[in-house]
């Protein structure tokens, strides 16, 4: 009686080990699922989704299943922090998301004070990780988007004169204008001009106007698709044909508001899919398998690559502790990812490296990779 009460006991918590071993790695995904930013931010959920659905069909993490707890950021900054007031309140043992910067601004307080690790894969504000060790982003950040882009200006370009428009009510556009400026100087460029506009304007002729009295090589746009696309638009149409240069707010989508007016018009990002190292044309296979499209912008690969890095920083750690996946995320070196080899600096921020892409009739180019 003794040796079989012995072997229940010994069967009994290797039941307990199994069925504890299943209970899911809760993870929030904060993503636009409504509002302005639902059309780019809807993609950036796809390749979330797909990174866990391919993780949970090889055995998941440690054994246990990712389940992703999808919340609704509403595009705005309160609704990202509701959202990760919800997160909070499920008790998930981290986050992803948050596809503006001030969304992500939005979702960081609330999480740094849960300490719950915090991924967003396209916030590009340096202010994001200020906000504590909790904190990380799968992009790189706007200071170094400002230098290569003053770089690729003066060095493959050769422009000296630059006028800069910024969009006022995004503190990614204020930014990314801020360190362009700092570096075209730097550089031994020319800022012949530099003009603020307001999102979402009816008209753009106004602004393009004040473009006419003034002398300059190219136009810096640091803004986001649909108000550069129509900006661009507007200035050709008032005989304006110089080059134009936008941040990673640009994408495929830009192609929505305009067409052969995008030419000659060249924007920096994280990632293209005609780069032919084996992750990215792995990646591109099944997005065509997955979803039968061939139009795949770089935040689709920074999500992608954001939930694999989370997952990555689980196993290392060996556990599910917020703090521990947080310290292996702190570790994290030479992650071999979509978007090119990822190590964090001090500030949680990726060394990794970016792409220039240029409009032509319709499609995104690849034009160059650029390496820190």
């Amino acid at each position: 009686m003794k040796k079989y009460l012995i072997c229940f006991s010994i069967c009994w918590m290797a039941y307990q080990g199994t069925v504890y071993a299943k209970d899911p790695i809760k993870i929030a995904a904060i993503f636009s699922m409504s509002g302005e930013v639902v059309a780019i931010s809807i993609e950036h959920l796809m390749t979330v989704r797909l990174a866990v659905e391919e993780i949970n069909a090889n055995g998941g993490v440690l054994g246990r299943p990712i389940k992703l707890i999808e919340l609704d950021n509403q595009s705005t900054a309160l609704g990202a922090q509701a959202a990760a007031i919800e997160a909070v309140r499920q008790n998930v043992q981290a986050v992803v998301g948050g596809s503006w910067s001030s969304h992500a601004l939005g979702m960081a307080k609330v999480l740094q004070t849960a300490k719950i690790p915090t991924l967003s894969p396209t916030a590009t504000n340096p202010k994001v990780t200020k906000i504590g060790n909790y904190i990380f982003r799968t992009c790189f950040i706007d200071s170094f988007q400002g230098e290569m882009l003053a770089r690729f200006v003066h060095e493959d370009l050769k422009l000296q004169k630059m006028v800069v428009l910024t969009n006022v009510d995004q503190i990614y556009s204020m930014d990314l204008s801020r360190q362009f400026i700092k570096s075209t100087r730097s550089f031994g460029g020319q800022i012949s001009a530099e003009f603020d506009y307001i999102e979402s304007l009816t008209q753009y002729k106004d602004l393009v106007a004040r473009l006419l009295t003034y002398e300059f090589d190219a136009v810096m746009l640091p803004g986001y698709t649909r108000d550069s696309a129509q900006i661009i638009k507007t200035a050709r149409e008032m005989g304006i044909n110089k080059i134009f240069i936008g941040g990673d707010g640009w994408s495929h989508l830009m192609l929505n508001y305009a067409f052969k007016e995008l030419n000659n018009c060249y924007y920096l990002t994280h990632w293209h899919k005609d780069l032919q190292d084996k992750k990215s044309i792995e990646f591109m296979d099944k997005i065509v398998q997955k979803f039968g499209r061939i139009k795949v912008n770089a935040g689709m690969a920074l999500s992608y690559d954001t939930i694999y890095l989370l997952a990555d920083a689980i196993q290392r750690a060996r556990s599910t502790e917020p703090k521990a996946i947080r310290d292996a995320l702190a570790k994290t070196r030479d992650f071999v990812g979509v978007t090119g080899r990822i190590s964090y600096d001090k500030n949680r921020n990726p060394l990794k490296p970016a792409v220039i892409l240029k409009f032509e009739n319709g499609v995104s180019k690849l034009v160059k990779q650029i390496f820190p």
